[in-house]
């Protein structure tokens, strides 16, 4: 039987370094409603909703017919508005087996991703409570770059750790000829499906020490031993992997489109 997969894009208005961003104009369209559209091409995604505190943000959802709820302005994370929003529509009698956290900062992310890293944790043991999005690194650059997270996987592709440093460790540099096959690492995307009972736990999770250390939320899961399953795309996959965190991704996102002539 088909899991029933609750899709969230958490959006906010306030950002330290580019405020107001989802309702940024990307040639004639918000990054909102970029996000909005390109998730909902994802197949195995049941029902997908926007929560968001702000009534600007809620009111350009309306523009464009997207599905939006209200949410409390208490989160301290993207993944506590997402709970919120799968305990309101199992309070009103509608339950999923999975929930997708879809970041309202990807406006080109490929909706076959989003129904890889669903599809991954679907098919996985129930001893993984989570999935998320993984893609081979190719450039030394990247692999060096502390703002480009590493996951180390395990035979089964389970993540085993997150990190800022380049991991695994390659002792040997000289003799690995870098490939899709022998890549130099790889580089972890933020997207996360969760089974319902592990999105509930994460919020009363204390924060780790390793969490703390690496900024990186996702270690607070792996430090309480909730196994992840990674889903490995590939690099054509995740093209453009653009994610709209300052002005310049900004302006890097309009260069893009314009490029594609739209």
């Amino acid at each position: 039987m088909t899991a029933k997969c609750l899709g969230v894009i958490p959006s906010r208005y306030a950002s330290t370094r580019a405020p107001g961003k989802p309702l940024t104009d990307l040639h004639g369209k918000t990054l909102l409603q970029r996000v909005w559209e390109q998730a909902q091409k994802a197949k195995l995604v049941t029902e997908l909703i926007i929560a968001t505190d702000d009534d600007r943000i809620y009111e350009c959802a309306k523009s464009f017919n997207g599905n939006v709820m209200m949410t409390g302005s208490h989160h301290a994370t993207g993944s506590d508005r997402v709970a919120e929003v799968f305990e309101k529509r199992k309070s009103s009698g509608t339950y999923f087996d999975l929930v997708v956290n879809i970041q309202g900062d990807l406006p080109f992310i490929n909706p076959e991703v989003i129904d890889g890293a669903i599809k991954v944790l679907s098919d996985s043991p129930d001893n993984f409570g989570m999935s998320t999005i993984a893609t081979p690194i190719l450039s030394e650059d990247e692999y060096l770059r502390p703002s480009a997270v590493k996951v180390a996987l395990g035979t089964s592709g389970e993540a085993l750790y997150f990190s800022r440093s380049p991991i695994p460790f390659i002792r040997n540099h000289d003799n690995l000829k870098i490939s899709l096959d022998q890549p130099y690492a790889f580089k972890h995307m933020g997207l996360y499906v969760f089974r319902p009972e592990v999105l509930k736990r994460l919020s009363s999770l204390p924060e780790s020490m390793n969490e703390k250390r690496e900024q990186l939320e996702q270690l607070r899961v792996l430090s309480n031993g909730i196994a992840i399953k990674v889903f490995v795309a590939t690099p054509e996959m995740v093209e453009p992997s653009i994610e709209i965190d300052t002005p310049e991704d900004i302006e890097r996102a309009r260069q893009y489109l314009r490029d594609k002539g739209f």
